[in-house]
């Protein structure tokens, strides 16, 4: 098996197996994990898994019109309904990053696809991608607007800086941190973590926990080939094969072996094109 472990990068594996003409640049920078495109040619349910990320969505129909929206993680795996062909550019943030110029909680998002235009602190911020077909200008432009909100946007403190050193936390051992070990080196108890968390996130760090332990399995599936699946569980820090299958079937729809098989036939690492661009403003 060939896989090299890099920074994550959250992804929405349906999006790139169920749709068309997926597209995609890591970024990495500004809380940005990445843009992506990609094209649906008729209503369709597409399979969305958790990833503790922010997403901005912004449709272009074949009839002119355009939609912008910006969407939560959802808590395990769902299908959403695309009502209708669209071409899509999207911006996912990293998992658990709260987004420059929005008016509106990590918490109110779980779950929710919510007209983007009502949420920003300026609702003509993103107008200029609406006149934007090429994928590249898109995300310069979309740099362009983001970059001013980031210089506005404020320093966190007290409770967000809390929140901010448990993701961090989350972040540096893969989700394989136990709560009595983030009580351990922040010095807050677990009782008040917890409630902290749950009222910034809108859910438990034991559940951001286990969505990025998740989606680091994601990555291992979708670019190394493991022999056998105790392998994955093992250097995955799971439990035990049981706990791995387990928590994968919730959050991604079937089970590893099944989406190992689906992703082989799909290609997935052929369908997903682009790999890192660095942009300068």
């Amino acid at each position: 098996m060939i896989w090299k472990k890099d920074k994550l990068k959250p992804t929405q594996p349906y999006f790139v197996l169920e749709t068309d003409c997926f597209y995609q640049e890591i970024f990495l920078q500004q809380g940005i994990s990445h843009f992506y495109h990609f094209a649906i040619h008729d209503r369709k349910e597409i399979g969305v898994v958790p990833d503790g990320c922010i997403d901005m969505l912004f449709e272009y129909k074949p009839d002119g019109r355009i939609g912008s929206f910006v969407c939560g993680s959802v808590l395990k795996f769902e299908k959403h309904l695309w009502e209708s062909a669209s071409d899509v550019f999207g911006v996912r943030f990293m998992p658990g990053y709260q987004p420059a110029g929005l008016n509106v909680q990590q918490k109110d998002l779980v779950n929710q696809r919510l007209p983007l235009a009502e949420l920003l602190e300026d609702p003509h911020m993103y107008d200029l991608l609406e006149q934007e077909y090429d994928f590249f200008q898109r995300i310069r432009i979309f740099l362009q607007q983001y970059t001013k909100a980031v210089h506005k946007q404020d320093k966190p403190y007290g409770k967000q800086e809390l929140v901010l050193e448990v993701k961090r936390l989350v972040y540096q051992t893969d989700g394989k941190i136990k709560i009595s070990e983030l009580q351990e080196q922040t010095g807050y108890s677990e009782r008040y973590i917890n409630k902290v968390f749950i009222e910034e996130m809108g859910f438990s760090p034991k559940t951001f926990c286990k969505i990025i332990q998740f989606q680091w399995a994601l990555e291992f599936l979708n670019y190394g080939a493991p022999d056998k699946m105790t392998d994955a569980a093992v250097a995955l820090g799971y439990y035990d094969q049981a706990q791995f299958i387990r928590d994968f079937k919730k959050y991604a729809g079937m089970t590893p072996k099944k989406y190992l098989d689906y992703r082989q036939r799909e290609e997935y690492v052929d369908r997903v094109k682009g790999n890192e661009v660095i942009l300068r403003q």
